[in-house]
């Protein structure tokens, strides 16, 4: 999914938060110098350690000043930046219940809101700091990519042209302008902007992973796999280029490369169920049914209602002999689609299976079409490209030659 980078303002505060530490820190020494006590440096080489140093140090502050709505606001930069955007929004809601008509404060609120997927708030709370003239590139960027989530797209357009027109070499301006472009179905002018959004900014990381997922579903495999190397380079833990990596193997069927990148995927952020859905079926296709099993219901746990997902956790309890784990999932896959007959005859069978180890104490024999659905079943359903992100039109020539007959000659046919 597409996200927002860190903030330009952040380095600031951390420059402003380690400066006070540092002066700090001196103090300290010139007492601790007489008592013959040394305090370590500050760190500088791990960003995450300034970041988490700084967070403590306006921690500390906040308590001495609870009513300073700016050091909430600071630390929920750094909470952005460490992607803990629950605490972010907390700190954020606690700026605004202090200073309510702050436009960069709602602007830092639509962008954590973003994150967290709650896109109407998100909206909401930047129209409110466009009201309040927060006039900035960034605001304009957020607000383009968020009324194209709500295909809102003349809308889109307008703001992400502005955007352009006060910053021109804005890589996210770019780049959310070639995914408008793409989900209205320019495909060929999204890509190029989307390319040259990392050519302005390398390490912006939603460019690599459209990229790699819309060139998988040209089947340009190449360009796929390239992109995808480019931005593990930069970002090698990150779980949803692992997992666009792992698309990109699925559909060339090199089912043990694509359950790797999943793994990587599922280990790097464990809450990333997409990952563990199509590595289900892997396990399913291999006949690793616990694995399967388990991968399944943890896709259950975060999105009841994902798609084929009872089906699939019913058909793994049927290959194992759980009838009464395979009807409730086969009951509930008919529940949330009516026209689901597979679903409706997978439950009449296992039912009919269940009566009769009741009666007779024994499994019946499996059918011969059982058998037939049982290798079609891990085939991995056809997995379209999301309409409401990016739409792809595939151009076909026109082969037909509007030409007359020739009736200048006269052919005969002799036998």
């Amino acid at each position: 999914m597409a996200q927002l980078s860190e903030p330009k303002i952040l380095k600031g505060i951390l420059s402003i938060i380690c400066l006070c530490v540092a002066v700090v820190s001196v103090i300290g020494c010139s007492s601790d110098t007489r008592q013959s006590t040394r305090i370590p440096p500050l760190p500088t080489d791990d960003a995450t350690h300034r970041i988490k140093v700084g967070i403590d140090y306006l921690t500390t502050v906040i308590r001495r000043s609870p009513r300073s709505a700016a050091n909430y606001h600071k630390r929920a930069e750094l909470y952005v930046a460490l992607r803990d955007y629950d605490r972010a929004l907390e700190d954020i809601e606690e700026a605004l219940d202090i200073s309510p008509s702050n436009g960069l404060f709602l602007l830092t609120r639509a962008r954590v809101l973003r994150q967290l997927k709650k896109y109407d708030e998100a909206l909401a709370s930047a129209r409110r700091a466009e009201v309040l003239q927060q006039d900035t590139p960034e605001l304009y960027v957020l607000l383009g990519d968020l009324t194209q989530q709500k295909r809102q797209f003349r809308q889109a357009k307008l703001y992400l042209a502005k955007a352009l027109q006060m910053a021109p070499y804005d890589g996210e301006a770019y780049f959310y302008t070639g995914l408008l472009d793409a989900r209205q179905g320019d495909t060929l002018s999204g890509v190029a902007l989307m390319q040259r959004a990392l050519d302005l900014k390398p390490r912006f990381l939603p460019a690599y992973v459209e990229l790699t997922t819309i060139h998988t579903r040209l089947r340009e495999y190449d360009q796929a796999k390239e992109i995808n190397r480019i931005g593990l380079k930069y970002f090698p833990k990150e779980s949803q280029l692992h997992y666009a990596r792992g698309e990109m193997y699925f559909t060339q069927k090199r089912l043990d490369s694509a359950l790797i990148s999943y793994r990587k995927a599922i280990h790097f952020d464990s809450t990333n169920y997409m990952a563990d859905f199509y590595a289900g079926i892997i396990y399913l296709k291999w006949n690793s049914i616990p694995q399967a099993i388990k991968s399944f219901q943890k896709v259950q746990r975060f999105n009841p209602k994902y798609p084929q997902i009872h089906f699939l956790l019913g058909t793994a309890y049927d290959r194992v002999g759980n009838l009464d784990g395979s009807i409730e999932q086969y009951s509930l896959a008919a529940e949330q689609d009516p026209a689901d007959w597979r679903s409706k005859g997978r439950l009449y069978r296992a039912q009919q299976r269940k009566m009769y180890l009741e009666t007779y104490g024994t499994l019946p024999p499996v059918a011969p079409e059982a058998v037939a659905e049982a290798e079609d079943e891990t085939t991995a359903p056809e997995k379209a490209l999301d309409p409401s992100r990016v739409q792809i039109e595939v151009l076909t020539p026109n082969l037909q030659l509007k030409t007359k007959a020739d009736t200048s000659r006269n052919f005969k046919i002799k036998p």
